[in-house]
């Protein structure tokens, strides 16, 4: 058969893993083609036949070789049938998709047109694709986002400062919950729990008299900015930790600061976290397309990697709730 690898969406480190163990293991019995910049590359026909030697170099470090993008094939009835047509020249018979929920609707949508089999891998930073405990990018991601709080943590402590550190996180405050657990922050705030500003800086307030500094960490998504789209829909986010930042320091007075690492989280070298869970889910991926198992994305369930319906997941967010929720009332809840 030939196996078309894509991977859409945010770049998400582990994804050069995950692209080259399946490779290695496809090699094998088939032929394995990178499809360059997401679906974007089957629209532009940039598909190129590789190996598991082609890949090796890149494997371990972050971003994604074959590149990417946020290219819905589906946008409009004119774009899907040159997807289409494209598609039947380039001979795919199965192609394995990479990404978010954009990415694997994309898929789940080839699937269901009968253009091409389908297997989903989830992968984003977020950690927001439902039916999944964990997705690959996700443990690196907080683990530099907490890299970059204790060090800002330092130079707080050492002015005797409010700080507020902005992370990565549309829909869901994974990033941030995590982020704010591991450094013990003072207040974090997330999509999924709106809370008064006020109640913010009174908190800010209060730690401040007992210690002299006090550290926030807030997730982008809690508040839009308009502006443009992409082609799922989804505007660009970011600086609301400058807004929180002058909002506190308005109200209290205490002289406030702000960080926001953005992509930096994202574009390190994969922990050993993410690098395991991109060989499993590559691995199961493969076991799928070998086993005849299609339309379905690979999951990681209570340590246990398994197969679920693409469609169980589309159009769902795996947010923030239930046991995590109480968590992050117990710490921070007003």
């Amino acid at each position: 058969m030939k196996v078309g690898i894509l991977t859409g969406g945010g770049d998400a480190p582990g994804l050069n893993i995950a692209v080259y163990t399946l490779t290695k293991l496809l090699e094998k019995k088939h032929e394995v083609y990178a499809i360059y910049h997401g679906w974007r590359g089957i629209l532009d026909k940039e598909v190129r036949r590789v190996t598991s030697k082609d890949l090796i170099d890149f494997a371990f470090t972050g971003g994604t070789f074959i590149r990417t993008s946020r290219t819905n094939p589906f946008k409009d009835e004119a774009r899907a049938e040159v997807f289409a047509r494209n598609l039947k020249e380039l001979g795919l018979d199965v192609i394995v998709a990479i990404g978010g929920d954009d990415t694997l609707s994309a898929a789940a949508q080839t699937q269901a047109r009968g253009l091409a089999n389908v297997v989903g891998v989830p992968k984003t930073i977020d950690n927001d694709v439902y039916g999944t405990d964990y997705t690959i990018g996700f443990d690196t991601a907080v683990n530099e986002a907490i890299k970059v709080t204790e060090n800002f943590k330092t130079t707080l402590i050492s002015h005797e400062r409010v700080g507020v550190v902005e992370v990565m996180g549309r829909e869901a405050g994974w990033i941030a919950l995590f982020t704010g657990l591991a450094t013990m922050a003072d207040f974090v705030l997330i999509p999924e729990r709106p809370v008064n500003w006020d109640v913010v800086a009174n908190r800010v307030k209060e730690v401040y008299r007992g210690r002299g500094w006090a550290l926030v960490v807030v997730s982008e998504g809690i508040k839009e900015y308009g502006g443009p789209r992409d082609e799922f829909g989804h505007s660009r986010l970011g600086g609301v930790g400058n807004e929180l930042a002058q909002y506190i320091e308005k109200v209290t007075g205490l002289e406030t600061r702000a960080v926001i690492p953005g992509h930096v989280i994202r574009g390190a070298p994969p922990t050993a976290f993410d690098r395991v869970l991109a060989v499993r889910f590559a691995t199961e991926a493969f076991n799928a397309i070998e086993g005849g198992d299609f339309g379905k994305m690979i999951a990681y369930r209570g340590g246990d990697i398994v197969r679920v319906p693409i469609t169980e997941v589309l159009g769902k967010n795996r947010l923030v709730s239930g046991y995590w929720m109480r968590l992050y009332e117990t710490y921070w809840g007003t």
